[in-house]
């Protein structure tokens, strides 16, 4: 009898201990897996977030089409923007107005100026110096200089060093033009205030010869120029554009891009549209 009841009371112990302990079992396993649970959701945060720095860092490349280097060549040649038919202008006035056989000029000035249609700040100072040759028949002047020029508009900031060496011809003669040959090199750092493109490094080089100068007016009216223009990203291999310039009329000056299209410059607003 005794024995009976120490073997229930034995089993009964045993029982509520089993039952203890898969209840402790089942409370630990629950408690394992929502800590895993838990880690493995910050794990999944930490790397979510890695990936997505990772990709905020990494540059975005933009690649510029044949339109965009056309604006830019547009910026570079107009009177708008004080380009480079705007200083052919203030070549040949000077060269008019100043220069005698043998005589030598140096000159340093600063010009600010708004564009006619509001839409062109710019900044423009430079170093030059004339020298006028009577060795060649209707007279020579040897031209150089170095500018530094900051231009605005509504999209973008261009902050510019530019230099040139011009050698200006026919200068004493009856001819309606004076004859212009040498290169003009600019190279800018081109800030945005929009989102169409990003902020680059652009060099853009001229050679030419020959080009004609209308002694009148200062416009350029004939004659043909190379050009190169680089667009550069920080962290990229950049884009080469390259072609030819045909002055002809200075509102329908020609932009024909190597193995690409035609643009049609006019030069004294820097409007610019693909010919058709």
């Amino acid at each position: 009898m005794v024995n009976q009841f120490s073997c229930s009371l034995v089993a009964a112990i045993l029982s509520h201990r089993n039952k203890n302990y898969q209840n402790m079992k089942k409370s630990i396993t629950s408690k394992l897996t929502l800590k895993s649970a838990i880690m493995a959701l910050i794990a999944g945060i930490i790397f979510f977030t890695s990936c997505s720095s990772d990709d905020a860092d990494e540059p975005v490349v933009f690649v510029i089409d044949e339109g965009d280097a056309a604006e830019f060549v547009a910026v570079v040649l107009s009177v708008n923007t004080y380009g480079f038919s705007a200083n052919a202008i203030h070549v040949s006035e000077v060269v008019a107005d100043n220069m005698t056989c043998g005589s030598q000029s140096q000159d340093s000035e600063i010009i600010k100026k708004t564009s006619l249609d509001g839409t062109v700040t710019y900044n423009y100072a430079f170093d030059e110096s004339y020298t006028y040759s009577c060795d060649v028949p209707g007279g020579s002047v040897t031209y150089s200089f170095l500018a530094e020029q900051q231009l605005s508009t509504a999209s973008s900031y261009v902050d510019s060093d530019i230099s040139g060496i011009w050698t200006v011809s026919d200068i004493d003669n009856s001819e309606p033009s004076y004859m212009l040959s040498g290169i003009y090199k600019q190279n800018s750092d081109r800030d945005l205030t929009t989102d169409e493109l990003p902020s680059a490094f652009i060099t853009t080089d001229l050679y030419f010869t020959d080009l004609k100068i209308e002694k009148e007016t200062g416009y350029l009216i004939g004659g043909t120029s190379q050009f190169e223009l680089a667009w550069r990203q920080i962290d990229s291999d950049g884009q080469v554009f390259q072609g030819t310039i045909n002055f002809s009329d200075p509102e329908a000056t020609e932009v024909i891009f190597t193995d690409g299209g035609t643009y049609v410059l006019n030069m004294l607003t820097g409007e610019i549209t693909k010919a058709q």
